[in-house]
């Protein structure tokens, strides 16, 4: 799918704004995120302008504003804002891809009908984070973090929790920058899986989404979640373009 620069980077710029990070610094055009470790890409340098310092010193650099946070040093590569000369820097210095990902978009233009039965909830962070954390089965305190991300995000949000016959089954969240909305955070419990449970979160974001402005989608789904992919291809999700993160082997 052939898609203009301006929307590429308005989609790259509202993921980040969506997704912030406790702490960031700009080096020479590259974003460098810092939140406790707590996902790569809130924990990651963000390649996204041109370069005007040496490659290698600037990945040096990089390398030690990692080290005084006590993180590994991970780079963030959009294929649309990655140069060839990055690619062969960082190659030369040690790195490797790992991890691609692939955002997906459409144009939202109708709302979509909920069946019968099936209630979407607007949540409070503090009771969205323990209905996430029963549905995937970890402890309540492993989101810690995710609370004060959350609690960071600056344009429009909505955590939504999904229920069917008065029981939690699946949530996701939903950020608003301007006319795209980006969908997150979309988990469905283990014994609630393969019944369009995922699909009808995506619905109840749209549909908060249309009130609230937006015209275009997004979302960032793994390359190796053929389930996600399947299902988002289905709803006439498209490809935009693809990131790979780099590290040292």
């Amino acid at each position: 799918m052939e898609m203009d620069d301006e929307l590429l980077i308005r989609i790259e710029d509202a993921a980040l704004n969506a997704w912030p990070a406790r702490r960031q610094m700009i080096l020479d055009g590259w974003l460098l995120r810092f939140a406790k470790g707590y996902t790569k890409r809130s924990n990651s340098v963000n390649v996204h302008f041109d370069s005007r310092l040496p490659l290698a010193e600037k990945i040096r650099t990089c390398e030690l504003a990692y080290a005084r946070a006590g993180l590994p040093v991970v780079f963030r590569l959009p294929d649309p804002f990655t140069s060839q000369a990055v690619m062969q820097a960082l190659d030369k210095a040690g790195y490797r891809v790992f991890d691609p990902t692939y955002v997906l978009g459409q144009a939202i233009t109708e709302r979509a009908s909920v069946p019968d039965g099936v209630q979407m909830r607007e949540m409070r962070p503090k009771a969205w984070i323990a209905l996430r954390a029963d549905l995937t089965g970890t402890p309540v305190d492993h989101w810690d973090v995710h609370r004060e991300i959350l609690e960071l995000i600056l344009p429009e949000k909505v955590l939504l929790g999904l229920y069917v016959g008065g029981e939690p089954v699946a949530c996701g969240m939903g950020v608003v920058e301007g006319d795209l909305l980006g969908y997150f955070s979309i988990y469905v419990g283990k014994d609630f899986r393969r019944r369009g449970y995922g699909q009808m979160t995506m619905w109840g974001l749209t549909n908060w989404g249309l009130d609230h402005g937006a015209r275009y989608g997004y979302l960032q789904v793994e390359g190796d979640n053929q389930p996600a992919l399947a299902m988002y291809e289905k709803m006439g999700f498209e490809t935009c373009y693809r990131y790979v993160y780099s590290k040292k082997v």
